[in-house]
């Protein structure tokens, strides 16, 4: 079993991972772990690299399983995550072909991180024409010795030692910060075909 955590657009090398494991799992009974992908993605904007975090709160303090993280409506998180991703990417090369695909994400109401994750996941899946599947679990999981557990990690490309994230493709701003690695896969569809 791979035990990967959900992600909002997550990095490419979480990507990489749920394209190159079998048997992947997303433990939602998990303690919520603060500054991980698990409520944010990071892009390169005109101003170098930018982490777009959606609000949320704790409705059991430090001890909120992830799928009781609710999200924190009073703020206009879609709407900034939007218009920025728009502004980073409005030139990219596949910008005009894939937005409609992925814009709903940024005007639908979610009430828990959950389900943004779930949806970002399956958006991406179908852009990239994808037949990898995930499982949701039922309750928290223990891995075994030969399980491959990706929850704690908050680096996943130096984790697993896997230089893919680290290749080079066209960034709009890339001419102006040199290549960023292993940013969401929205950089990636954006900027490129593969």
């Amino acid at each position: 079993m791979t035990i990967l955590p959900l992600t909002y657009f997550g990095p490419i090398s979480w990507w990489r991972i749920f394209l190159t494991y079998s048997d992947i799992v997303c433990d939602i009974h998990e303690n919520y772990i603060k500054q991980t992908y698990r409520n944010r993605c990071s892009i390169l904007s005109a101003n170098g690299k930018q982490n777009l975090s959606i609000p949320i709160k704790k409705t059991f303090g430090n001890h909120t399983a992830y799928k009781d993280i609710a999200i924190e409506n009073n703020q206009r998180w879609q709407q900034i995550h939007y218009k920025t991703i728009m502004s980073a990417y409005k030139a990219s090369p596949y910008y005009d072909y894939f937005i409609d695909d992925i814009c709903h994400i940024w005007t639908k109401k979610y009430n828990y991180l959950i389900d943004v994750c779930i949806e970002s996941v399956d958006i991406v899946s179908k852009i990239i024409k994808t037949k990898a599947e995930y499982t949701l679990s039922d309750s928290y999981l223990s891995p075994t010795e030969n399980d491959f557990d990706f929850r704690k990690c908050k680096d996943l490309a130096n984790y697993t030692n896997d230089n893919y994230a680290n290749q080079t493709y066209y960034q709009v701003f890339g001419d102006r910060f040199g290549f960023v690695p292993d940013l969401c896969i929205l950089d990636k569809i954006f900027n490129t075909t593969t």
